[in-house]
């Protein structure tokens, strides 16, 4: 308790010494020209490398990237440059899962059971349904689950999404726990944001075909967009062509003391209040991490290659002018999923958020975003290769609003 009152001591003292000084931060508000705003807020939110595209009326009308791929080879990015999607990688699968339903080979209501090879038994419920509509919904009674410790730096995991979820969900898994990942919920009662039921959705894939998620996107979806860029997983690509992901590190000036996003309560302190020069801010790279529960946020992707996506998703074609799903389907993703006492926002893996419907991603050292209107064909995209904290989502709200603006 006495170093936390010394601290905070020290951080009041320094806060009442720096407000007296000439400020350069939040210039960004006074800039109208989106092509100066953007690098400007970039060095106030110390993100180290950024790719940005916004789609009006059913047309690509900006794309741009902006600052570092690598900061410490000084690689800038380019719009061929992969980012981590995290997130924004289930809405993806979910085209995929749809397709899927459009060949007969999976069904949005049967139970996943018939399809999978080992059976999930929720152990607090009796006779529950698990289907591919609760999975994709966030409403199959399955907790959340992700743990950084699973993750293989620089390479893929040894293990099998198969392997991977076998540990969790059966009783003779080696992290089961009495069944900890499963809530007390029946199928469809209960939205809750779950990792763990997109993993088990991307299995489905795996057993209704034969084929894992990542090579059947691969021969699928991403080739018929074009999306050459486009990778569930690390084995097969450049390393050192991804986006380096990063976490801040900002310290006060003068005194020393420095946090980052993993120190969330004083980093929120420092950066809300004190507001440090970009000079006393360092990144610190995080290694390209391989995911066993992949369906949940594996993709690495460009500006350019998600743009196609999100075009192809607007208009309902792709490259070749085909159909990318049945209209059945292609309703079904836009479909709110449950009655509005469980959630009046949840579509297929897509969510509803101010007005807009899409999905937002973040992970180690990344964090990004994509919005847009089906009817109107509107549209945008952020990537960014540095950590969620208060200043990066303050970042995207700002870029978001200006972005809409174009």
């Amino acid at each position: 308790m006495r170093v936390l009152y010394a601290v905070s001591l020290m951080i009041v003292g320094v806060f009442g010494f720096w407000a007296i000084l000439p400020s350069q931060q939040e210039r960004s508000a006074e800039i109208t020209n989106i092509e100066e705003f953007l690098p400007t807020i970039m060095k106030e939110a110390a993100i180290p490398g950024m790719a940005v595209s916004r789609v009006k009326d059913g047309k690509l009308v900006f794309q741009q990237v902006y600052g570092m791929a690598d900061v410490e080879s000084g690689e800038a990015v380019t719009q061929n440059t992969p980012f981590n999607i995290a997130s924004i990688s289930k809405p993806i699968m979910g085209v995929t899962l749809l397709q899927l339903v459009d060949n007969g080979n999976l069904e949005l209501n049967r139970d996943i059971n018939t399809y999978l090879p080992f059976k999930v038994d929720n152990p607090h419920t009796r006779g529950e349904k698990i289907t591919l509509r609760n999975l994709a919904s966030h409403t199959a009674g399955i907790a959340d689950y992700y743990d950084y410790a699973t993750y293989s730096e620089n390479r893929d995991p040894e293990i099998s999404l198969e392997q991977h979820l076998r540990a969790l969900l059966t009783k003779e898994g080696s992290l089961y726990n009495n069944g900890d990942h499963y809530l007390k919920s029946m199928p469809g009662k209960r939205r809750q944001y779950s990792n763990l039921s997109a993993g088990l959705a991307g299995l489905l894939v795996e057993s209704a075909i034969g084929q894992t998620l990542a090579d059947y996107s691969k021969d699928t979806l991403f080739h018929r967009l074009e999306m050459e860029s486009a990778s569930w997983k690390l084995n097969g690509m450049d390393l050192n062509s991804i986006a380096v992901p990063y976490k801040v590190e900002q310290c006060v000036p003068f005194v020393g003391l420095c946090t980052d996003d993993e120190s969330s309560k004083i980093n929120y302190f420092v950066g809300r209040f004190i507001k440090p020069p970009f000079e006393y801010k360092k990144f610190h790279p995080y290694p390209h991490n391989g995911n066993p529960q992949y369906p949940d946020g594996g993709v690495r992707v460009s500006i350019a290659d998600l743009s196609d996506f999100l075009l192809a998703v607007l208009h309902n074609r792709d490259k070749s002018g085909a159909k990318l799903l049945s209209d059945t389907m292609y309703e079904e993703m836009f479909r709110l999923q449950l009655p509005k006492s469980v959630s009046d926002s949840q579509r297929f893996f897509w969510r509803d958020r101010d007005g807009l419907v899409g999905h937002m991603g973040s992970d180690l050292g990344v964090f990004t975003a994509m919005y847009f209107d089906p009817d109107r064909k509107d549209g945008f995209i952020i990537l960014m290769n540095r950590g969620m904290d208060s200043k990066s989502a303050e970042a995207m709200r700002h870029i978001a609003r200006r972005l809409v603006q174009i």
